[in-house]
């Protein structure tokens, strides 16, 4: 079975947010982090350039060193190391994955909420808070989007989790067991 980006990025994250931890540089390499990523970003062709069969693996090592100078020694060690195995496609997941358990060991969780219209600035608050003390956790970081479809209602997601108490999933769920009998 071939290992996807999906399932070896949160074990490089894993392995790096314990590194790390261990060596008190969790901010350190987080920012060093958001700068690649930063770059990434910038140039989308970056990623598949160090793994282009067409640039000799020396010219792709330079690139690499490029990419490694200014960077912490556990970042350019993660950096070789997936360059090495093959896996640089998956930096951009391992960042994501790294962020999310820094922000999970202080008690922060991401999401979304989609609401039909805008929230107010208070409404949000409220969402928010309730979201967080439903997962146990300090704070909940919520992205609000507006999707006038859902009719009414709230749809939330955060941590692999889903709250969906719109109008349109509650069409839904009749318009379903009408069909069924």
């Amino acid at each position: 079975m071939a290992l996807t980006n999906a399932i070896v990025a949160p074990r490089y994250g894993a392995a790096l947010f314990a590194l790390a931890s261990e060596t008190k540089q969790v901010d350190l390499v987080q920012d060093d982090l958001q700068q690649l990523a930063a770059v990434v970003t910038a140039t989308p062709k970056l990623v598949a350039a160090l793994s282009a069969p067409e640039l000799t693996p020396a010219a792709r090592q330079k690139l690499l060193d490029t990419l490694k100078q200014g960077a912490s020694q556990l970042v350019a060690n993660l950096l070789q190391m997936v360059f090495d195995y093959g896996r640089i496609a998956a930096l951009p997941a391992i960042i994501d994955d790294y962020k999310q358990r820094m922000q999970a060991a202080a008690g922060i969780v991401t999401g979304t909420v989609t609401t039909a219209i805008a929230l107010s600035a208070e409404q949000e608050a409220k969402i928010a808070s309730a979201v967080a003390k439903k997962l146990g956790v300090q704070t909940a970081q919520l992205q609000s989007n507006v999707d006038s479809e859902i009719i009414g209602g709230v749809r939330v997601e955060a941590a692999n989790l889903v709250i969906d108490g719109t109008v349109r999933t509650q069409i839904n769920k009749i318009r379903a067991k009408l069909l069924a009998h």
